[in-house]
């Protein structure tokens, strides 16, 4: 005989019990992944960004389970993140693009009628070749990330822009710690490698 389905209330309050966490964000992964990428999907997002606008949702699934006061509204709790998660990406998208902000033209005309008047100012900012040497770093660094496995990456990723530990990424990433550690070592071996002891990640 089947076993009969776990209610996503019952799943949501024993994570927040701490009760078999591993196993429960599991069930809520498989539940309502294709969900969420298809939330993406339809709001025209590349097959990419859905993957990772997906795992970004879980992420904060998992970091603010704890203040979700009622487990039935769950489910109204992920919309309200889903779109967040959206409207900050169109956001970060736009501002990308957008061009510089408008000033009006009086201000524009003091402001040369000012610099005329005083002497100029040395600005005291990175030299052109520290500027350059910067860039090629990013840029070696994003070549060689882009080389590494996805697992690895994503692992890589977590660690470093969301600072999450071991065990909240074996959790996200549906693997073990062990696994998650391995993949952490094998990109600091890689990143050492290539790069040098600059990006060295702990």
């Amino acid at each position: 005989m089947a076993t009969p389905e776990k209610a996503t209330a019952e799943i949501v309050r024993e994570l927040k019990q701490g009760r078999e966490r591993q196993e429960n964000f599991r069930l809520l992964f498989q539940r309502y992944y294709a969900r969420l990428y298809r939330f993406f999907q339809i709001r025209r997002m590349p097959a990419a960004d859905c993957q990772d606008l997906t795992q970004q949702v879980f992420i904060s699934v998992y970091r603010g389970l704890g203040g979700l006061r009622q487990e039935e509204q769950f489910e109204g709790w992920l919309r309200t993140i889903a779109k967040n998660v959206y409207m900050h990406e169109v956001e970060y998208r736009q501002a990308d693009k957008r061009a510089a902000p408008h000033v009006p033209l009086d201000e524009v005309e003091r402001a040369e009628d000012a610099h005329r008047a005083t002497p100029p100012v040395i600005d005291p900012g990175p030299s052109a070749l520290e500027t350059l040497l910067e860039r090629e770093k990013r840029e070696k660094l994003r070549a060689v990330l882009q080389e590494l496995p996805m697992q690895m990456r994503r692992c890589l990723q977590l660690r470093v822009a969301e600072e999450l530990s071991h065990q909240e990424i074996a959790v996200v990433m549906r693997l073990s710690v062990n696994t998650v550690k391995a993949h952490l070592y094998q990109a600091r071996e890689a990143l050492r490698k290539r790069i040098g002891k600059d990006f060295l990640i702990e």
